[in-house]
């Protein structure tokens, strides 16, 4: 086990998945809007460096299949995900390419 603080684009570097196990995605808009206030505000104070909490993974390598199972964190990575796809940002977002559960 090692704990680190990374740039948010090696966590997306990796193949995320969300196991079946998690909870669905409930964050309500205004929690969406308080992450990206949050983050636009440290942007414009000049902060290089920006903690947007804990994310905890599990790699799973399951039939030759390498993933990195989320196992806290999903629901700040999901939205991230979300933000990001709407400025534009369309490569290396894993979770664009994960096949949810119907639940």
């Amino acid at each position: 086990m090692k704990a680190n603080i990374v740039k948010i684009s090696k966590i997306y570097n990796k193949k995320l998945k969300i196991p079946d196990y998690q909870r669905p995605y409930t964050w309500s808009t205004k929690s969406a809007i308080a992450l990206f206030n949050d983050i636009f505000r440290e942007y414009k104070n000049n902060k290089n460096d920006y903690r947007i909490g804990s994310t905890i993974l599990h790699f799973e390598c399951n039939s030759g299949l390498k993933n990195y199972n989320i196992v806290d964190g999903q629901q700040r990575l999901t939205t991230l995900t979300i933000l990001l796809n709407l400025l534009g940002q369309k490569e290396k977002l894993p979770l664009l390419e994960q096949i949810f559960n119907p639940l």
